[in-house]
């Protein structure tokens, strides 16, 4: 007798989103990216779209399976501190699917395409971005993070690098022919803090032949390999230097940096990372020291925060899409779930919550592109926002997969999830960011630039009556930002991620009604932000609103 609870089932041979293409499998990203390379050539615009949509059949083909493949046990890198005859050696080896990964990203250009001698245009920052969303389509998968900490590298050392260093060191990371595919590293954080770098123990003597000596320790090194910025305070000074360090010296031997060992991480364990002793390390200066937390923060920190933005949309997005790739073939109770107005609700806020971060954070690209005095502030609050958002995306998505979906071998998501929660810890937690962005907040240029931001979305969607709700909405948080200006120190202190959650509640929603203002109201547009204005709107919403979540027909035609 055959077995009836072995039969084939509704998620017989279920694959998810597994070989999708993700570029082209997500409109607001193609809408957003062309409206940022509206300024581009016919050429360049479709060279840049026909790149990305390559990368995105990349990401949810091969890259997929290799980043799935190198994410078992036996497969993550591991620490390898002597060669076999007692030498130390201190490198970390990587799994072959792993190496490949990094490999097969390298060469799609997501990180040095300005480089390659085949790519004839700019390398737009909302291009480079865009591969960096769909690059943490996969999770961190031991490619995002260290991708960021070489855009980084690559930066400073163009902006603030000798000739000498840009001739040495630029070829490593940016050469087509290039082994080290992402092999750079960040080492800042000391047991005595994190954030708080002023705290450095690591000292940095001057040595005779004009390199510096380091010794100290390091509590959080990500991604150990070629070459690493670090930091340490200069002998018998208060400045804290920022410094360039080559695993092996120029004479081809070890420097001194010893790895202790790996840290225990929930979450972007694809990449190793560990802590490390130095022992009369050798280094050059990247700057001038005096200049060094300046540099830090402006090059390399800020460059992390924009790719964990980057991180969180991309963790976000690919929730999404999961869990309604889930909802279309899941059937309970006689009909699939997708038709559960539960299921559907989830749904449409995640794809509305997702939609809006997106139009907000790649707004927060062409900004600092341009310069503008607003990223001051949005930099760091979008790197709190959008975290925080991703996290609540990725559990969401679990929770519409029920028992599947806090399995790992059925779905991408439990390890997205835990990528997630690292992005929000990542380069500040949510309080240190949110103080950072008030305090951008509270001064003249930056508030007058925001502020002007602000009214000329506003005023982008001012002719469009079906935003009349939305402009309510826009109104009433204005109102309450306007209100904090008379609260005490202590409780915006306090109170400082609600704050920072009015800001980017006024922020998006007004980028998403500038959008639909210059689309005319498109329908589609238009429901997005009146669904985007009755989350906002939270408790006010009643059963006699008649907006999206009232209408299961409404909800569906924006899934």
């Amino acid at each position: 007798m055959t077995n009836p609870a072995l039969a084939p089932f509704d998620l017989s041979g279920y694959q998810g989103t597994r070989g999708i293409n993700f570029y082209e499998a997500t409109p607001s990203l193609m809408h957003i990216m062309d409206r940022y390379s509206s300024d581009c050539s016919a050429e360049h615009k479709t060279a840049i779209h026909n790149h990305l949509s390559g990368y995105g059949a990349l990401s949810g083909g091969i890259l997929n399976d290799l980043i799935d493949a190198c994410h078992k046990e036996g497969k993550y890198g591991e620490i390898v501190q002597y060669d076999s005859t007692g030498n130390r050696v201190d490198e970390i080896r990587y799994s072959a699917e792993q190496k490949e990964a990094r490999r097969v990203n390298f060469e799609h250009g997501i990180v040095n395409l300005q480089y390659r001698p085949d790519w004839k245009y700019p390398f737009t920052f909302a291009h480079r971005m865009m591969l960096a969303c769909m690059t943490n389509m996969n999770g961190e998968g031991g490619v995002a993070c260290p991708l960021a900490m070489t855009d980084g590298l690559i930066l400073i050392l163009e902006k603030v690098g000798t000739e000498e260093q840009k001739r040495k060191y630029l070829p490593i990371l940016t050469d087509p022919k290039s082994k080290s595919h992402f092999m750079a590293g960040q080492y800042v954080t000391e047991r005595v803090g994190g954030s708080n770098v002023a705290s450095n123990r690591t000292v940095a003597v001057k040595a005779a032949n004009g390199k510096w000596i380091l010794n100290g320790e390091k509590w959080f090194c990500s991604n150990p390999g070629d070459l690493w910025v670090t930091t340490a305070r200069v002998e018998n000074t208060s400045t804290i230097g920022l410094f360039l360090v080559s695993r092996i010296k120029d004479d081809g031997t070890l420097n001194g940096c010893r790895i202790v060992r790996k840290k225990d991480i929930i979450g972007s364990r694809g990449k190793v990372t560990v802590e490390t002793i130095y022992e009369d390390v050798e280094a050059e200066e990247l700057g001038r020291p005096v200049h060094g937390l300046a540099n830090l923060i402006k090059y390399v920190i800020n460059t992390s925060r924009i790719h964990v933005s980057a991180g969180a949309i991309g963790h976000g997005r690919r929730s999404y899409l999961e869990a309604y790739a889930y909802s279309q073939r899941r059937t309970a109770y006689g009909k699939k779930i997708v038709e559960l107005p539960a299921v559907i609700t989830t749904l449409a806020r995640m794809q509305i919550l997702q939609t809006a971060l997106e139009f907000a954070v790649f707004r927060n690209y062409d900004l600092n592109s341009k310069g503008d005095n607003s990223t001051k502030l949005l930099t760091p609050l979008l790197k709190y926002a959008s975290t925080n958002l991703a996290t609540n995306l990725t559990h969401e998505g679990m929770l519409i997969l029920g028992g599947n979906g806090i399995l790992g071998d059925f779905s991408i998501l439990p390890r997205l999830h835990n990528d997630a929660i690292i992005n929000e810890t990542w380069e500040g937690t949510h309080p240190l960011l949110c103080e950072h962005a008030i305090k951008a907040y509270a001064r003249s240029k930056v508030k007058d630039s925001f502020d002007t931001l602000i009214q000329e979305n506003l005023n982008q969607a001012k002719h469009l009556r079906s935003l009349a709700c939305a402009a309510d909405v826009a109104a009433m948080l204005l109102k309450r930002l306007q209100s904090y200006a008379s609260a005490s120190d202590f409780w915006i202190d306090s109170n400082r991620m609600q704050f920072c959650d009015t800001l980017y509640g006024l922020f998006s929603l007004s980028e998403l009604m500038r959008d639909a203002g210059l689309g005319a109201g498109r329908i589609d547009s238009v429901a997005i932000v009146d669904g985007y204005a009755s989350l906002l709107a939270g408790s006010s919403i009643t059963p006699a609103d008649d907006g999206l979540f009232s209408s299961i027909e409404k909800m569906k035609a924006i899934l």
